[in-house]
């Protein structure tokens, strides 16, 4: 039996039939099966370079292929990483086990009935080897023990095959899992059971119908889990690539009648060049297998391709290769390029290319629904930042920022959202909210929402009765979706704020370092509910230095803490986090967040410091926008410095600002292509300058190398750690539909 592309004689290399190791290993498990009534038989060893054991061999009975592939040996709970780590026998009954599946519901795949379970480890001269597991079914009696003697029996086996590894394991055999683990029939014990594993290169040899159910159960569970590319090249290397043999593989998708890389392992750079961006009106194997929708063969040493033709030079680092079409969706996508070993001289059998095509077309789906879910999703993202503000206002008593995080569980379009209003009374209205689910629907409830908010605000009515209106505003627009929302209007000379809130979380405010309160604000119910509720609002008066946070309910870890300790630990985190820079402020609220491979919700976040009017206290600020393109206009920012500086009698920065100034400034306008708004804000200690611009995509400062000098992403690199070198600091947020790359400059009489 073989599982590999190649037959070739046994090499004594672990998972190559016929080796003394597997030949030992496949007499332990057919002594088994000949005494023992289980349904699954299996031999456990060690993954190379992980803290796991993977299936090295199981004897092909109908159950094999419920047989977990992979363990974590550091998992307690499963018997035979029990058994492993100490160092014995591990008898677990079916009620245990069930009670493991509950906990673990991916474990019913290999417990889909009730099943006792015995481990024990392959121990001998100190070293543990790993372990051999049985399952026995229990589902005609579910509390039926495990007899001792077939315990006995189990251990027995165990001993003598841990003694024969032993003596293989000095002779140099190596003792790790192979990728795919061997199957072998039942059959009879002693000698005889050599047969059962028979040499790979004896003719008429073919894979069992295990082998391939546990291939592409393997790999349907990875591509199941896959969310990016990357996850999909990562289970095509460790269930095709790797299996079968291959020393390199090529994931290529057709894009507007092109073929392009995906993903690739193995291939130099130059290689995955040459294939990218391939027309597939070009006769190519890659293309052929696409348009053909065939198998191609290529091997070194192939004859010419018609009577005539010269035949090539035969190239000695040549590799056979094989090109694979994807098929999903009843077409060919792509295809898959597989290289071997520059020695092999034969292809896989007939079978081996049935399974690789099997396998691959599931890999295709795969790319086509990823594919499906990163378009949605960037639609869904781009509408959702079109309905948030693009920019902040830039007033000389407050500074603002905001954070927005979408939901990544699903493509669906979230309803948080936020805006800073002006009121026509030279007022500041902070607004905040959340609309319910996740859709188009809910986007659009979420747009009415923000743009009545807006109306009414303009038309300088109070917070509880801008809720009132929009509450009523929801009830004749029939909307079918309830919103949350809370107002919070500030007057920037006296401290006065008017809060009010509908189903939202009342803001936080911490006063000064180390404190914070939450407003003792009533929430009335959430807006669209139909019953025409009169809300109240409640005024508190902001001192100089308050920190003012508005919040949806995306930002709490309420799932994993509980609401109150949630809510403590944000508030905890407003008090003691950096207030002079507010940024750096958001950036540490959102950063548990950030963290997470998925979010189940939308988080919204928007923060204010209200630094007031304070006598004596020299705040200014100043503002220049510059279009798209227009890269002319960097010369005139230089000269717009100047005079800032200069009446702000802080000409001490000017060489230094200018210089990063025109670098950030340059970098927007050729790679954010849209229009930059530049912002300027002088304080006691300093200057702070913010660029913005539409793109969310970080500027990162990039470490130039002699060959990468005239690229374009490395000159902007360059440019970034000018500004990392001379800026007192410096950094990147997210604000609005783009990012905010902000420059903090200290004076020199303040110290850097």
């Amino acid at each position: 039996m073989s599982t590999g592309i190649e037959a070739v004689p046994d090499s004594g290399r672990p998972g190559r039939p016929g080796s003394p190791r597997d030949v030992a290993v496949a007499s332990a498990l057919l002594g088994l099966a000949g005494e023992l009534a289980a349904v699954t038989y299996a031999a456990y060893l060690p993954v190379a370079g992980r803290s796991a054991l993977g299936v090295a061999m199981a004897v092909d009975t109908p159950c094999a292929f419920t047989i977990p592939s992979e363990l974590d040996v550091d998992d307690v709970r499963l018997p035979t990483a029990r058994a492993f780590q100490n160092g014995g026998l591990i008898a677990v009954q079916a009620a245990e086990m069930r009670k493991l599946t509950r906990q673990v519901p991916t474990h019913f795949l290999h417990n889909p009935f009730p099943m006792a379970v015995a481990s024990v480890a392959l121990v001998a001269g100190g070293r543990t080897f790993g372990c051999l597991s049985v399952h026995w079914s229990r589902t005609e009696a579910p509390d039926e023990p495990i007899a001792a003697e077939e315990l006995r029996h189990l251990r027995r086996i165990a001993e003598e095959l841990a003694g024969e590894l032993a003596v293989l394991a000095d002779a140099g055999l190596p003792m790790e899992a192979p990728p795919i683990p061997l199957f072998v029939p039942p059959g009879p014990t002693g000698p005889s059971a050599n047969a059962a594993v028979p040499p790979s290169d004896r003719p008429g040899r073919s894979l069992t119908g295990t082998t391939f159910l546990y291939q592409l159960k393997r790999l349907s569970t990875e591509l199941a889990a896959a969310v990016h590319v990357r996850d999909v090249l990562t289970a095509a290397q460790d269930q095709v690539m790797a299996p079968f043999g291959a020393g390199a593989l090529m994931l290529c998708r057709v894009q507007d009648e092109r073929l392009r890389v995906v993903g690739a392992s193995g291939f130099p750079r130059e290689e995955v060049g040459r294939v990218d961006g391939l027309p597939l009106a070009r006769s190519t194997p890659e293309t052929d297998a696409v348009t053909r929708v065939e198998v191609r063969l290529q091997r070194p040493d192939d004859p010419p391709a018609g009577p005539g033709t010269p035949r090539p030079a035969l190239d000695p680092d040549a590799r056979p290769r094989a090109y694979v079409p994807l098929i999903a969706n009843g077409r060919a996508i792509g295809c898959c390029v597989l290289e071997f070993p520059a020695q092999w001289r034969r292809f896989p059998a007939d079978e081996d290319i049935a399974l690789v095509a099997l396998m691959l077309g599931q890999i295709g789906q795969a790319l086509e629904r990823i594919r499906a879910h990163e378009l949605e999703h960037a639609f869904a993202r781009t509408m959702q930042q079109s309905l948030l503000p693009p920019s902040l206002p830039l007033r000389p008593e407050t500074v603002v920022t905001s954070r927005y995080l979408p939901g990544t569980a699903g493509a669906a379009v979230g309803g948080d959202w936020y805006d800073i209003v002006p009121l026509p009374d030279g007022g500041i209205g902070l607004a905040i909210g959340d609309v319910e689910g996740h859709s188009a629907e809910a986007a659009g409830v979420m747009g009415h929402l923000r743009s009545a908010v807006l109306a009414y605000a303009s038309e300088g009515h109070e917070p509880a009765t801008v809720l009132e209106r929009i509450d009523g505003l929801l009830r004749v627009l029939g909307a079918s979706r309830y919103a949350t929302c809370c107002c919070l209007w500030l007057d920037p000379a006296t401290g006065v704020a008017k809060t009010a809130t509908a189903g939202h979380p009342p803001p936080l405010i911490s006063p000064a370092p180390g404190e914070f309160t939450a407003l003792d604000v009533p929430v009335g119910p959430p807006l669209g509910l139909g019953d025409g509720h009169r809300y109240e609002q409640r005024e508190t008066v902001l001192t100089p230095g308050s920190v003012i946070a508005l919040y949806t309910d995306g930002l709490l870890e309420t799932r994993a803490l509980g609401p109150d300790a949630a809510l403590g630990r944000l508030a905890e985190g407003v008090a003691g986090g950096n207030r002079e820079n507010m940024d750096m402020l958001a950036d540490g609220l959102i950063s548990d967040r950030r963290r997470h491979k998925t979010l189940d919700d939308d988080l919204a976040l928007l923060l204010m410091r209200y630094d007031g009017v304070q006598p004596g206290e020299q705040q200014d600020v100043a503002r220049l926008s510059i279009q798209r393109y227009d890269l002319q206009a960097v010369a005139s920012t230089r000269h717009y410095l100047r005079e800032v500086l200069r009446r702000w009698r802080s000409e001490a920065l000017l060489d230094d600002l200018q210089l990063m100034l025109s670098e950030v400034v340059t970098n927007a306008l050729i790679h954010a292509q849209s229009d930059v708004d530049i912002r300027m804000r002088r304080h006691a200690g300093g200057v702070r300058v913010e660029v913005q611009d539409s793109s969310p995509q970080p500027p990162v400062p990039t470490v130039i190398v002699a060959d990468e000098a005239m690229n374009a992403e490395a000159e902007s690199g360059r440019g970034l750690l000018i500004v990392d070198a001379l800026a007192t600091s410096w950094g990147s947020s997210p604000a609005g539909r783009g990012k905010t790359t902000w420059i903090e400059m200290t004076l020199p009489e303040h110290g850097r």
